[in-house]
């Protein structure tokens, strides 16, 4: 896979009113975190030229019941990662969904002392390495993502991270 044949297709919904979603920018932002992780993608067999993923933007109510639906955690999250890998004529690889909590990403920036658009790409930098089959339940794979993950922010931060998201309410 050659960085030139690569075609990002990734969807939006945003369904929580209390923010406004800058799709473009968003876009931009999955684009570029897919074309820094081609390793991991060159390794899942079926992926070609087209990348498909789909982002959902719900309030913590939402996020909160499907963590406790779906994972037995009754807490809200900043995201939750959905690995479907399937080919889908027209569209390519669909690596899978993701749906993300503003709410708790705002949390978590304000928590850790970052700004929300680093925390919103670094969570966003995490959700789609599970897309692509990392995880982090054994203490080694723990560690490898951790590594990548840092990687990857480390690449994306080198440039101005956009402002993805900005609070209505």
């Amino acid at each position: 896979m050659k960085e030139s044949d690569l075609s990002v297709h990734c969807r939006i919904e945003v369904s929580d009113v209390g923010w406004k979603v800058d799709t473009l920018r968003l876009k931009g932002l999955v684009t570029s975190v897919l074309n820094l992780m081609r390793p991991e993608m060159a390794a899942i067999p079926g992926v070609r030229r087209a990348i498909g993923v789909s982002c959902y933007f719900v309030p913590s109510t939402e996020i909160r019941d499907l963590n406790r639906d779906l994972r037995g955690i009754d807490a809200v999250t900043d995201m939750l990662s959905f690995p479907l890998g399937y080919a889908m004529p027209g569209t390519g690889w669909i690596l899978g969904d993701i749906v993300i909590c503003l709410d708790a990403v705002q949390e978590k920036a304000v928590a850790s002392g970052n700004q929300m658009r680093d925390q919103l790409a670094f969570s966003l930098v995490h959700s789609l390495l599970h897309l692509v089959g990392l995880d982090h339940l054994a203490e080694k794979d723990r560690l490898i993502m951790e590594r990548r993950e840092e990687e990857l922010f480390g690449e994306l931060a080198s440039g101005n991270l956009p402002e993805v998201a900005v609070r209505l309410t």
